[in-house]
């Protein structure tokens, strides 16, 4: 008599669908969350911090300080008394206490110090998805107007990153500031006194320091450090071509009146940072009207040569944000604080870096996990038939046939499970590409990478484990299990 016992496993489940729901559900929820696993090594959306990003100069910030901290660092840690200037960086943006509580690194680093960006670019080089590497130039100055003087920043703003044009508050026919020819133009805000009250086409006084590069003792050796000299200042007159206003959020209006009900208007908040901008070649041509011993510094290349407090990196694809800065992390060392700048804003803070490594060992856990328990309830399921285990014997079953009849069992239900799994996490994970740079193409390449790895690890293992119980059952002789129930 032939029977095709593969044909009876699968006929018994679909009478007994109760006895394996549990394996089908568990597979599924493995399968999920292995897809879902991929969105944390994943970036941020392509708007998020955007307008940070934008006047910082890139995704990512590199600071020779403020290193973040790991629960696995065993190194010593010291606190020290951050020496630097706000003119110098963004980092009193991103880290407000930093002024006042400093930083804490390892006892041999070199701390806070201007970076050269050569050093920077030539250990960052063969790690992916960097598209551009640009170093953070500006000077304090003090600005004269016929409406007032105030303190400000000029900075050398670097036209390669993110765009400007979104935050530029005036309609001109021409291309903002940026402009070639003897006349200096300037790019000022929109916010504060007297920045507000100027208008396109307003000559403006701007004083500017000389600055000075010195070598300051470190647990590291001899670092750059930059200072200014206002004793040979020097004033430069510029025209007003453009005014932006960057706006990074929204707050509740709590003093607007309130008459129908509904929820409290908003404000906006603005960048509030006076950074007067000017192209690169202008900045770097004052540097050198203040000192002309500048034009000789380093290898002579001002803008991979001359020191630098904050180093900003663009990405090619914002979808693989994290995993980039990551990698740049570990291509500096621990004497560099690398930060996505959602990360240093505050966007998903807790939110941990997983590397593809670790993302591997926690799938193979997770799955591994499904398989035993889908292994275990067919055990019980099998224990709970002896009887017709002894039945097929009776009709000649071989050992063999029980085996298959077992594995059956076992594969049915990891596959169907693991498939429905694989389908609701990757619709899930569908939803990153209506935020990020993600291609369809990509994604789609990704879900059939992943159904395959999935659906070949769970059906591989449960099918390991269940032999050792198919093992067992063939042993059973049919007079044995026949006597006993």
């Amino acid at each position: 008599m032939h029977m095709d016992f593969s044909r009876l496993a699968i006929a018994e489940i679909r009478r007994n669908p109760t006895r394996t729901v549990v394996g089908i559900i568990t597979c599924a929820l493995a399968a999920m969350i292995v897809v879902l696993l991929r969105v944390v090594p994943e970036g941020y959306n392509v708007g998020v911090a955007l307008p940070e990003r934008t006047f910082s100069g890139g995704d990512i910030l590199i600071f020779p300080a403020q290193a973040p901290l790991s629960s696995a660092e065993t190194s010593m840690l010291v606190w020290r008394h951050w020496q630097g200037s706000d003119w110098q960086s963004h980092i009193l943006y991103y880290f407000s206490d930093t002024a006042a509580k400093g930083y804490l690194a390892e006892v041999d680093c070199a701390g806070w110090r201007g970076m050269i960006p050569r050093h920077v670019i030539e250990r960052i080089l063969s790690v992916p998805n960097v598209k551009l590497v640009s170093a953070y130039r500006s000077l304090p100055c003090i600005v004269t107007t016929d409406r007032g003087t105030a303190p400000a920043i000029l900075r050398g703003f670097d036209l390669e990153g993110h765009p400007i044009e979104p935050h530029l508050t005036q309609n001109v026919e021409r291309h903002p500031a940026f402009t070639q020819g003897d006349n200096l133009e300037v790019v000022v805000p929109n916010m504060g006194r007297p920045f507000s009250e100027l208008g396109v086409g307003d000559v403006v006084h701007i004083r500017v320091p000389k600055l000075l590069v010195y070598h300051s003792g470190s647990p590291a050796g001899l670092v750059p450090q930059l200072a200014v000299d206002w004793d040979e200042s020097q004033q430069f007159t510029f025209t007003v071509s453009q005014k932006y206003a960057v706006r990074v959020g929204e707050e509740v209006d709590l003093e607007a009146p309130r008459t129908d009900g509904g929820p409290p208007p908003t404000i906006p908040i603005y960048w509030e940072r006076p950074e007067l901008l000017v192209p690169m070649e202008v900045f770097e041509r004052i540097l050198r009207d203040l000192d002309p011993g500048l034009a000789g510094y380093g290898a002579g290349n001002f803008s991979l040569d001359f020191p630098t407090y904050q180093i900003a990196v663009t990405v090619d694809r914002n979808s693989r944000l994290r995993e980039t800065t990551r990698l740049i992390r570990e291509a500096l060392g621990k004497d560099y604080g690398v930060y996505a700048v959602a990360e240093a804003r505050g966007y998903h803070t807790s939110h941990v870096v997983m590397p593809p490594a670790m993302h591997s060992v926690y799938s193979a856990l997770i799955i591994g996990f499904a398989s035993v328990v889908v292994a275990g309830n067919i055990y019980i399921t099998v224990a709970q038939q002896k009887r017709k285990i002894g039945l097929f014997r009776v009709v000649g079953a071989t050992s063999g046939n029980i085996i298959q009849y077992i594995l059956t069992l076992v594969a049915y239900v990891s596959a169907t499970g693991s498939s429905y799994g694989v389908v609701a996490g990757n619709l899930l994970y569908l939803i990153t590409l209506l935020g990020s740079d993600l291609t369809f193409r990509e994604w789609l390449i990704q879900a059939l990478g992943d159904c395959g790895k999935i659906m070949g690890l769970s059906i591989g293992l449960s099918l390991a484990i269940g032999f050792g119980i198919a093992w067992w059952a063939s042993r059973l002789s049919c007079a044995e299990v026949l006597n006993r129930e």
